[in-house]
């Protein structure tokens, strides 16, 4: 037995949350311990109750951690410990209480890869839902893993534009393996699980609840290099996660929408705060220091409309506000920044600070 085997066996025992396992790692520098000396010897002195001592004790043996190993290889789960080579590097650090166990099913090896969280709200625009499966599609093809929740709205667009790309795509879960939720994504979270991968860090049958969800955030956030917010609400859990990939030292980005639109009142707020504006996947690519996407280029060559060709020749070559360009337009405030919008994707215009514009040279 090695040692990630028997902390796996020590994680799915009743009782054993994540404060236990930190006060069994601390006092126990090597699992394989547990195999020579009583556990009640072992964690004598630290705040493990010697009830909880001793039922390790009784239960930690080799047919109950052989068990559990046949248990997960019969069901395709691959458990990976704190301790394993294969623990997704960037969760280590920078999030709360990271997990002692990642259960996955399907390519571990997306994990070593840049990972990007594409987040938002669970009832998107037709715009939102555009977007989050147009950068999930193009940030997969790039060889990044695209990072989401399986929640309704953007977290499964963006989970669908990486399956009809590459299927570079990870779930993570807020209940076990074995549990689908929403109901409705069943079919997505198979097919996920076979060509992407599904984690989680709870054991097989855990049920999700309005504390599990919180924590899916984080484990997010912390397996991502970067997180996208695509559209969220003032208030929305979305701000949440971007809250976690802040606080984990992440880039966060947030996609512009309508300024009328409460979809996208949290991503302007993201932006507030100094979020960086994510108006093409190439943006995320730039970040990471890829080279930009095959339609990433060819959206800077897709022909433009007469109302954009109107607003770039009013830009000119300095940088202009929206209100500057209204007087030089005599064009609604709507009508320039649906446009704005449709340039900032097209990769023809550059967002600068002060709420600015400018166009890009060709």
């Amino acid at each position: 037995m090695n040692e990630n085997q028997i902390m796996l066996a020590i994680h799915e025992m009743e009782g054993i949350g994540w404060e236990t396992m930190r006060q069994i790692v601390d006092a126990v520098p090597d699992f394989r311990s547990f195999l020579d000396r009583p556990a009640t010897e072992l964690l004598a002195g630290t705040d493990v109750p010697r009830s909880k001592a001793a039922r390790i004790q009784t239960l930690l043996t080799n047919e109950y951690i052989l068990g559990k190993l046949r248990f997960y290889e019969s069901r395709g789960v691959v458990p990976i410990t704190y301790f394993d080579p294969t623990y997704p590097p960037l969760l280590r650090h920078g999030i709360e209480k990271p997990p002692w166990v990642l259960y996955a099913q399907g390519d571990v090896s997306l994990l070593q890869r840049n990972c990007c969280g594409i987040v938002g709200t669970r009832h998107p625009t037709a715009y939102g839902r555009e977007v989050a499966e147009w950068f999930g599609a193009e940030l997969a093809l790039a060889g990044v893993s695209v990072v989401s929740g399986l929640a309704r709205g953007i977290d499964s667009y963006a989970h669908a534009g990486a399956m009809r790309s590459t299927g570079a795509t990870i779930a993570v879960l807020g209940n076990g393996l074995n549990v689908c939720y929403p109901p409705e994504h069943e079919p997505l979270q198979r097919a996920i699980a076979k060509r992407g991968l599904v984690v989680s860090e709870y054991s097989w049958d855990a049920k999700p609840s309005k504390l599990t969800f919180p924590w899916r955030n984080r484990l997010i956030a912390g397996i991502s290099r970067a997180l996208i917010v695509v559209e969220a609400a003032s208030e929305s859990g979305s701000l949440h996660t971007a809250k976690c990939a802040t606080n984990a030292s992440r880039d966060v980005f947030a996609v512009p929408g309508l300024v009328t639109s409460p979809k996208s009142a949290g991503c302007y707020r993201l932006l507030r705060a100094g979020a960086l504006m994510a108006a093409s996947p190439d943006d995320i690519l730039a970040e990471f220091g890829i080279a930009k996407t095959a339609r990433g280029a060819a959206k800077e060559d897709e022909a433009l409309t007469p109302e954009e060709v109107e607003l770039l020749e009013a830009m000119g070559a300095e940088a202009a506000t929206l209100d500057e360009m209204i007087v030089r337009t005599n064009r609604s405030f709507g009508h320039l920044h649906t446009v704005l919008l449709s340039l900032l994707v097209k990769n023809r215009i550059r967002a600068l600070p002060g709420s600015r514009y400018i166009a890009r040279m060709k």
